[in-house]
């Protein structure tokens, strides 16, 4: 085809979808990325904020409609299953009657908690980004239709000439990063077991040696669990705790300066940082399972042995008789000892997750799968009226040019 791109009618008038767009967070990332999919699809599309912002820091830029201008018949909520009730509960009745609510939610494990479960009956349908969260919802979901949908992925955009010694990171050595927020759960994250499996694999600083650092984002909140982690890390050269707000830019210039990217959780619903980083050509150590696996193979990373044991009661909110990942450090430490000494593995994995990424995480990718989705919802009863309609494609409109 030549000219200009062309795309089938959109399945729908056009959707609202309520995010928490400003987020520094996984949540935040995911709700952006479904509006740049459905963009790529040419689906309008009014994006709206939630009646309550998201403990996390609100630094990044989105342009959004207030919920009562947020009017298409079609509304997608990238609200947790845990939110939604409330949500519901409180929004105008004009918002949702007569209309289509779906549900993008993610969980992390495999269980979702009764009282989560609940809110399958507030919602015509679920959206689901991996498989592991898929089967994780399905369980619960009743009649409720689960919907499996691809989530876009963003190529990071590093500033050209930045140099590890500009971002304040040791100049020498292969550099292994770690990125976590701590609304996200620690010990699901599980900073401590990058720590332990790098210092078995390196056990000591040497001049030009490996370097281990660590992103963290809302320690302030988080004073207990920030000493902690320092415990663990200060005693040690080549381990860095790097704290505070950095931007977007910022981020993509600390990812483009990494040699391998880790992540030895105990469960993912997605992983956008290991996943960024896959963008551009960073190879990944990580956890051998959940919803990384959606991206990750032995040919574009190293997967991490584990073996699955019971949450118990200190890795709320998840349930404690469910279960989560316990990844074998030594297998770890084996996996950076690897990288660290094989500068073409890490080209070829890196290549092998960059191409894999661009192919099957695209933007037009996920706007495609959302689309197909779109066209299973029962058409909606109520919606705008014609002159309604055409205002409401007009501002959608005008955002996406901003965007």
């Amino acid at each position: 085809m030549s000219g200009p791109e062309q795309h089938a009618a959109p399945p729908v008038a056009g959707v609202n979808v309520v995010g928490q767009f400003t987020s520094e967070s996984g949540i935040g990332e995911a709700a952006r990325a479904v509006v740049a999919a459905l963009d790529a699809a040419s689906v309008p599309v009014l994006p709206t904020l939630p009646l309550e912002a998201s403990p996390s820091r609100q630094g990044v830029p989105f342009e959004t409609v207030p919920l009562a201008r947020a009017t298409f018949p079609v509304t997608l909520s990238c609200l947790t299953a845990y939110e939604t009730p409330p949500f519901v509960a409180a929004a105008p009745p004009s918002f949702l009657r007569g209309r289509r609510l779906v549900g993008l939610w993610w969980w992390e494990v495999e269980e979702l908690p009764d009282f989560m479960a609940t809110a399958f009956s507030d919602v015509d349908a679920v959206w689901a980004g991996t498989q592991h969260v898929h089967d994780a919802l399905a369980r619960s979901a009743g009649d409720t239709p689960v919907e499996l949908v691809r989530y876009a992925v963003r190529t990071p955009r590093p500033t050209p000439g930045t140099t590890r010694a500009s971002l304040g990171l040791p100049a020498d050595g292969t550099l292994f990063l770690t990125v976590f927020g701590f609304y996200s759960s620690v010990a699901r994250k599980n900073p401590d077991g990058a720590i332990e499996a790098f210092l078995r694999a390196f056990p000591t600083a040497e001049p030009g040696g490996p370097q281990l650092v660590l992103k963290t984002i809302d320690e302030d909140a988080h004073p207990t669990e920030l000493a902690a982690l320092r415990a663990l890390a200060d005693p040690h050269p080549h381990v860095h705790l790097l704290t505070g707000y950095r931007d977007r830019e910022a981020m993509d210039d600390l990812l483009a300066a990494a040699d391998v990217v880790v992540s030895l959780h105990r469960a993912e619903g997605f992983g956008y940082t290991p996943a960024e980083a896959m963008a551009i050509g960073r190879p990944a150590i990580a956890t051998n399972y959940s919803g990384n696996l959606d991206y990750m193979d032995a040919a574009s990373a190293v997967l991490v042995d584990a073996a699955l044991v019971p949450i118990g009661d200190h890795g709320g909110p998840y349930p404690p008789g469910a279960r989560w990942a316990d990844p074998d450090l030594d297998d770890a430490a084996r996996a950076m000892r690897l990288l660290a000494g094989d500068p073409a593995l890490r080209e070829r994995l890196g290549a092998a997750g960059r191409a894999q990424l661009a192919e099957r995480f695209s933007a037009a990718a996920s706007g495609a799968s959302m689309v197909t989705a779109l066209r299973r919802l029962p058409p909606a009863t109520g919606g705008p009226g014609p002159i309604a309609l055409w205002r409401a494609r007009r501002l959608a409109a005008g955002l996406r040019a901003s965007r």
